[in-house]
């Protein structure tokens, strides 16, 4: 499975940011092109959509935004260009996290959890909601989340609706001593 037209969303803790405070951070990582193999080209304010897109960040090969879906804001990457390995697509991810974390703007009002993450696949025709596509991918993706993040995930379908998207919630496992 050839399946690369991902999103990666990783879930937002600390006070509630307005949207468009990520607007001039968005610019300043335009200006000095803040991820490798990335170009960063254009930023899009979504924020008066209720649960939306958010601040959109566009660039060549993937978009990062202030995603606002199911009133949860996180740093969701979807991945625009093909990769070689998962672990492609969930780096910048976790790259863009950090940054804003550690950005003097938002220090000690933002972080993100990695204990939880959501992946939407957004490639109907390679990847359809059902059994079979979950089970072949799920091993995959796994494997790429242990490798980045260094935990084990349970991964689990967020619905059976084949009209929707294959979107998996991953959670860490945490083991009892």
């Amino acid at each position: 499975m050839d399946l690369y037209r991902l999103g990666i969303k990783f879930f937002a803790a600390g006070e509630r940011i307005q949207p468009a405070e990520f607007i001039p951070i968005f610019h300043e990582w335009i200006q000095k092109q803040a991820f490798e193999n990335h170009l960063l080209i254009d930023v899009h304010n979504y924020s008066h959509i209720h649960e939306g897109p958010g601040i959109l960040l566009v660039a060549h090969q993937g978009n990062f935004s202030i995603d606002m879906t199911d009133d949860r804001m996180g740093l969701l990457y979807y991945r625009k260009q093909p990769v070689e390995t998962l672990t492609e697509i969930i780096k910048p991810a976790v790259e863009g996290c950090r940054l804003l974390e550690n950005d003097p703007r938002l220090r000690d009002r933002l972080r993100f959890h990695t204990d939880e993450v959501l992946v939407v696949t957004n490639d109907r025709l390679l990847a359809p909601n059902n059994d079979e596509t979950f089970s072949t991918f799920e091993p995959r993706l796994s494997s790429a989340l242990n490798q980045v993040l260094g935990k084990t995930f349970k991964l689990s379908r967020i619905s059976d609706d084949p009209k929707e998207r294959l979107t998996i919630r991953a959670v860490t496992i945490t083991v009892r001593g």
